[in-house]
């Protein structure tokens, strides 16, 4: 199955693209990547992925914006999306499950539990993800709510 899945890695790092590549490359996937989040939505708009490894920060246009330009685009509803990122923040990960990413993966990750993450992305059905997004989205919007209660 992974021979046939294409994912597109919109990461700015090296070390961190090299990681994945190699995690990918090791189970067959075909990886394509690039530092820009303009350029990956370029290559969205001319390729078709079965995944996308988005990082939030990025140069240029923010992986927020690439998430955006996807959905305004229509290209979201063709791929799904991790979001891989070192902003731990519960306001950022529930802005990110609003926007309807299918996944988080935190940075720094072991590659085992990245792929396990691909993996179930990937397998799961769409009803499955969209449980998986609300669940997450309910589970942090409580621990937001938490936080700003002990905050003041």
């Amino acid at each position: 199955m992974s021979q046939d899945v294409r994912v597109l890695v919109i990461e700015d790092e090296d070390s961190i693209r090299r990681l994945i590549r190699a995690a990918l490359g090791t189970e067959g996937y075909q990886v394509t990547e690039t530092a820009h989040g303009e350029e990956g939505v370029a290559l969205l708009e001319q390729e078709s992925f079965d995944l996308v490894i988005l990082d939030i920060q990025l140069p240029g246009i923010s992986g927020w914006d690439v998430l955006e330009t996807m959905r305004a685009r229509g290209l979201r509803d063709q791929v799904r999306v991790v979001m891989l990122t070192a902003q731990s923040q519960e306001r950022e990960i529930l802005r990110g499950w609003r926007m309807g990413v299918d996944h988080y993966c935190l940075k720094p990750f072991e590659p085992e539990e990245f792929l396990a993450t691909v993996d179930h992305v990937l397998s799961a059905s769409s009803e499955q993800l969209e449980r998986d997004r609300q669940q997450q989205l309910q589970r942090t919007q409580l621990l937001h709510l938490v936080d700003s209660v002990f905050d003041t």
